[in-house]
């Protein structure tokens, strides 16, 4: 199914783009054949003017030649008002199609289309755990505040990432693990050490993923610059929302901790 969706966010990218080009081409075209328009218009007009000019030395002009004359430009003018308008209709569409374009684009990688709103990671407070994007505030604020003990009791281990934090913290050395205290609060350690570089957080949504677990859609932004979207699940417990720590969190940390990235 995931591959099915890829292929049609593909297809609506590819078919965006192709109505891009011929919004772009039409205005082009449209452009070009105003551009044309006036210089017909300058040219009828000096004619016009070379025209009065020799029946007004044989002649003194009469006023039907002036009325139709006027009547003409009215016309002209009118009809060039009509062509602006189909040009700003034109780039309507095309801005359109552009942003569907882009939808599709940001879809198809499993982005979402939100328009980046950022809270400052400075202002992220401890708001309790009583609702999903209470808990993803509260975690955040104290993962970059560096408070392991609130992270720590933020967090929820799976068992078999329960198991594989108790096989790493068995691992350290012994004053390490006197300092630490737990697999959990080494855990906790790891996030606020990831954190130490958020500068900005926006949650896009979230949906139950079960009777118990939420899942919470959060865009990040990093000190380099970068901005990534990921998926973070929260099981529901006694004191409020947990987020889950997977295997995979788990084995990152080992591997940093070992030496590794």
């Amino acid at each position: 199914m995931n591959k099915l969706l890829l292929g049609v966010f593909g297809v609506l990218a590819v078919l965006g783009t192709g109505m891009i080009f011929l919004q772009q081409q039409n205005v082009a075209e449209l452009r070009g054949e105003v551009a044309g328009l006036r210089s017909d218009l300058q040219q009828m007009g000096k004619a016009q003017a070379q025209t009065a000019s020799a029946v007004g030395a044989a002649r003194p002009p009469i006023q039907t030649t002036a009325a139709v004359d006027s009547s003409a430009a009215d016309e002209q003018r009118a009809e060039l008002a009509q062509l602006r308008e189909e040009m700003v209709a034109l780039k309507k569409t095309a801005q359109d199609a552009t942003r569907q374009a882009q939808a599709a684009t940001q879809a198809a990688r499993g982005e979402s289309p939100v328009p980046a709103k950022l809270t400052p990671a400075n202002e992220l407070k401890n708001v309790g755990r009583a609702t999903a994007t209470a808990a993803v505030e509260t975690l955040l604020s104290a993962a970059y505040g560096g408070d392991v003990e609130t992270v720590a009791s933020s967090i929820a281990l799976e068992p078999s990432a329960a198991a594989l934090a108790q096989e790493l913290f068995a691992r350290l050395p012994e004053a390490t693990r006197a300092q630490y205290g737990s697999p959990d609060k080494l855990i906790a350690l790891m996030l606020a050490k990831d954190a130490s570089g958020l500068t900005g957080v926006q949650i896009l949504g979230q949906r139950d993923m079960g009777p118990d677990v939420v899942g919470v859609r959060v865009r990040f932004a990093n000190e380099d610059g970068k901005i990534k979207e990921q998926g973070l699940a929260f099981r529901k417990t006694a004191d409020g929302l947990r987020m889950i720590v997977p295997d995979d969190a788990v084995k990152k940390f080992a591997g940093q901790l070992s030496g590794g990235k």
